[in-house]
């Protein structure tokens, strides 16, 4: 079980250990974000520190109904004790949870300012 919590501004968040592919790491708070379908965005600072490759480009349609053209890398993720390999797009400002990576997981919020945040696998 992973656990967060929700802030002032009724965001879930949890702490990540992002793991780029000569090794470096780097521990990021990552804000949940169901409407988004993909595995992670990160902001580009990151992508650099960790130095991760590029494996891809394509468009994102945001909730605001604009666009946006992004890059895809890869890297792991340290996501329940294990290292997993995800697809992070070079989106905005701050690190996001999208709902790929959350397949196969029980999310549990406490909607409320300093709320609890839970990812429970749905099987053991």
């Amino acid at each position: 079980m992973m656990q967060g919590s929700v802030n002032a501004r009724l965001e879930a968040k949890f702490r990540l250990t992002l793991i780029g592919p000569t090794g470096i790491r780097q521990d990021v708070d990552a804000v949940i974000d169901t409407g988004f379908t993909g595995s992670l965005t990160m902001p580009t600072p990151v992508i650099a520190a960790l130095a991760l490759v590029r494996r891809s480009s394509g468009t994102a349609t945001l909730g605001d109904g604009s666009t946006c053209n992004y890059d895809n890398f890869a890297a792991e993720v340290e996501w329940g004790g294990i290292a997993r390999g995800v697809v992070v797009s070079a989106i905005g400002n701050e690190v996001l949870i999208g709902m790929t990576l959350l397949t196969g997981h029980r999310l549990i919020v406490d909607v409320e300012d300093a709320g609890s945040v839970e990812v429970r696998p749905l099987r053991p």
